[in-house]
């Protein structure tokens, strides 16, 4: 079976009520704690997880109820389809052995069976993990092949390379230099921006997911791009046109910033004055700030699908208030990317795939 199979195969098999997915979201605190327990238990636990401190598997256990109460909440198993096989790959690459896979989600349906009622609700969600299980010695196959992408102006290929190994190396001048190199040509922001830092640092990512690289370096490549699009900002060409106000931000909880920042220049460069909040914006403080600067539309980021009901939230909040009427929302990030369709469940106006599409959408409205 294909990924693309796998993915139609969960959208046909799998199916949870609105009810039986709150059901699960109420539990999750006493279910994460019984699946903790009974792996820690496990005699042979330390092979298991290859080794690796008891706290990196009781993480995994974390996202893994965040994630899974995602994928109920949203009724997006294209999100579960696609996430899975990653989840093998990263935690194979940091050590952990298949063998561990079976025997968590056998806990985790002990622990529904425990902790949820009444029994329909119970049955649908034990379907889900049924079909985990059933499928792990394809999540397995599926693991070892990284999915391909097609990657923009393939020309900066020697300099993409020549980037990434230096920004690995914390090598600031060298990026610098190669950034303005990639900046003057022509299109420079764009090419500087989807050409050469997006694909650069996605590689980077795949990296550490690899065990490559430690956690500590990936810091080292985003702060160090983080410094260079600072320093590149004056350099950028202002634009004529006065398109009207926006505000870009990460959604709250999400740390990743790289490409709002991103979108929050493009945008300036194409007449929009832009509010960047950056990282982890609260939502509360986020909708204030909407209804004292009534911008045209809002651009909310978000990496991690843990935060979709954050995010959803908040569409919410922003549709029902009269003040803000006005205002229109674009999501994007990796959440929204593995999913097209979860932008329409939430509520959103609009989708964007990278900063670019985004801009391009901003620039239809």
């Amino acid at each position: 079976m294909t990924r693309e199979q796998f993915v139609e195969n969960a959208k046909e098999s799998l199916r949870i009520r609105p009810e039986a997915a709150k059901r699960y979201a109420q539990a999750r605190d006493a279910m994460l704690e019984e699946v903790n327990a009974a792996m820690a238990a496990e005699p042979e636990i330390n092979a298991l997880i290859g080794g690796n401190p008891l706290g990196m598997m009781c993480n995994n256990h974390r996202h893994h109820v965040e994630f899974i109460s995602t994928v109920l909440q949203f009724g997006s198993f294209t999100l579960l389809a696609k996430i899975l096989p990653w989840v093998y790959r990263t935690y194979r690459a940091h050590g952990f052995s298949f063998d561990y896979f079976p025997l968590e989600l056998a806990a985790w349906k002990k622990a529904v069976e425990n902790h949820i009622t009444p029994a329909d609700a119970t049955a649908e969600i034990i379907a889900v993990y049924d079909w985990m299980l059933k499928n792990h010695p394809l999540l397995i196959t599926l693991s070892a092949a990284v999915p391909g992408e097609e990657v923009p102006y393939p020309e900066l290929g020697d300099k993409r390379r020549m980037f990434g190994a230096r920004l690995l190396a914390g090598d600031y001048a060298s990026c610098l230099e190669i950034a303005e190199s990639v900046l003057a040509e022509d299109r420079g922001q764009e090419r500087l921006y989807m050409g050469l830092i997006q694909p650069v640092m996605y590689e980077i990512g795949r990296l550490w997911e690899e065990d490559r690289i430690s956690a500590a370096e990936e810091h080292l490549a985003t702060s160090v791009v983080g410094r260079i699009l600072a320093a590149l900002y004056a350099k950028f060409a202002p634009a004529g046109a006065n398109r009207g106000k926006a505000v870009v931000t990460s959604a709250p909880n999400e740390y990743h910033e790289l490409g709002a920042r991103m979108l929050a220049d493009l945008l300036e460069a194409d007449g929009w004055d832009v509010l960047f909040l950056g990282a982890n914006t609260p939502a509360e403080e986020l909708l204030g700030l909407l209804a004292k600067t009534e911008p045209r539309f809002v651009a909310i980021s978000l990496t991690m699908p843990f935060g979709l009901d954050k995010v959803a939230d908040i569409i919410s909040r922003i549709k029902a208030d009269p003040k803000l009427g006005g205002v229109r929302v674009m999501v994007g990030g990796a959440a929204f990317n593995i999913d097209p369709e979860l932008w329409r469940r939430i509520g959103a106006d609009a989708w964007a795939e990278n900063p670019r599409a985004a801009s391009e959408q901003a620039a239809a409205w």
